[in-house]
C-alpha cells in the first residue's frame, strides 16, 4: 500500500465485501488508534503487525471510513460493521447505531443487538451530557421502550445465544440505570477516555 489512506480503503473494501479474519480486527484497531481513544503506541505495538503498528489514520481518512461503515450500518447492521467503529469514541457511530436500535431496517439478531446496545450503552451517555438533544426525545424515549423489552433469557435459540441475552440484559440494565441517572442529575461526569 501506497499510503494509510489507500490501506484504510483497502481495508474498508474487504470487510464491506464480506472477509471476515484478522485484518477485520485491524481495521478495527487503526480507527481506535486514529480517534481520541487511542490507547497509545505500546498497546497497538502488541497487538497489530509491526508494519501497521506505525499506521495512524488522518482525522479525514477516518471520518470518511467511519462514515461508509455508518451508512452500511444503517442498510445492514452486521455485527462485523458495528463492532469496526466501536472504539472510536466519536458521536456518528454512537447516534447511527443508536438509531438502527430504534428503527432498524430489518430484525437484529440477538448478536447484532448486542454488539448495538454495547457501543451505545458505552458512549450515548457522554454525548446526552454534552448535548440533551443529541437524539431527538421521541428518539430517546423509543430507544429506552426497546432496551426495556429485550426478549426473555430463555427465548434464545441455543446456549450460546441465551449467554449473549443473559450479557445485552446485564448491558440494558446498566444503561437505562445511567439514563435515569442522567434525567435525575445524578451521574458523574467523566471523561470518555
Amino acid at each position: 500500500m501506497n499510503s494509510e489512506r489507500e490501506l484504510a480503503f483497502e481495508l474498508l473494501r474487504r470487510l464491506l465485501a464480506g472477509e471476515r479474519g484478522e485484518f477485520q480486527s485491524y481495521l478495527t484497531k487503526l480507527l481506535e488508534k486514529s480517534s481520541p481513544l487511542d490507547a497509545g503506541d505500546d498497546y497497538y505495538r502488541l497487538t497489530l503487525p509491526s508494519d501497521l503498528a506505525k499506521v495512524r489514520f488522518s482525522p479525514e481518512t477516518r471520518d470518511e471510513i467511519i462514515a461508509a461503515l455508518c451508512a452500511e450500518i444503517s442498510r445492514n447492521p452486521d455485527e462485523a460493521f458495528i463492532s469496526a467503529v466501536s472504539f472510536t469514541g466519536l458521536s456518528l457511530p454512537t447516534k447511527t447505531v443508536a438509531m438502527l436500535i430504534v428503527n432498524p431496517p430489518r430484525p437484529l439478531t440477538i448478536s447484532e443487538f448486542s454488539y448495538a446496545l454495547a457501543l451505545v450503552a458505552e458512549y450515548l451517555p457522554y454525548d446526552l451530557m454534552e448535548d440533551p438533544e443529541f437524539l431527538p426525545k421521541t428518539d430517546l424515549e423509543r430507544l429506552v421502550q426497546v432496551v426495556q423489552h429485550l426478549p426473555d433469557v430463555e427465548s434464545g435459540e441455543n446456549e450460546a445465544e441465551r449467554a449473549v441475552l443473559n450479557v445485552t440484559k446485564i448491558t440494558a440494565e446498566r444503561f437505562l440505570k445511567v439514563l435515569n441517572e442522567i434525567e435525575r442529575g445524578e451521574w458523574p461526569v467523566a471523561d470518555r477516555s
